[in-house]
């Protein structure tokens, strides 16, 4: 085993676990907290449900290695959203008043190195014998 499928693999599982830890959040709060928290922030409020389902299911989807990289992908869409519209005005370190994007931006050079990459190694794609995770 090399290295670097060592590294996308631990990769792959913080970052899923990450990303369903903060699905389960919202959903442990209640969808309807989750939408109306999203509206507060002047998103739409409908985006909750989809964030929250390609969280909570994204997640654990990435942990078993199924569909790792369109997972990613959906991570990065997630993380650049949350940057832009949420993030961006309180700069790299928080403003005193908000946190910062700085996990963000973390959580998206994650996402972006999986989508790009990949991680076979223990992973549900590699035993199921689909092409590349």
């Amino acid at each position: 085993m090399r290295s670097e499928e060592f590294g996308a693999f631990l990769l792959r599982i913080i970052t899923g676990f990450i990303f369903f830890a903060h699905g389960w959040v919202k959903w442990q709060r209640g969808l309807g907290a989750a939408a109306d928290s999203f509206a507060a922030m002047g998103l739409p409020g409908w985006l909750a449900y989809i964030v929250t389902i390609v969280e909570l299911a994204g997640g654990w989807a990435m942990m078993l290695g199924l569909g790792t990289r369109l997972m990613a992908a959906a991570f990065a869409v997630i993380m650049t959203g949350a940057i832009v519209t949420v993030k961006a005005d309180a700069g790299l370190l928080g403003n005193g008043r908000e946190t910062g994007y700085e996990f963000n931006l973390a959580l998206l050079a994650m996402s972006m190195y999986l989508w790009l990459n990949g991680s076979q190694l223990w992973s549900l794609d590699t035993v199921i014998g689909r092409p590349r995770s």
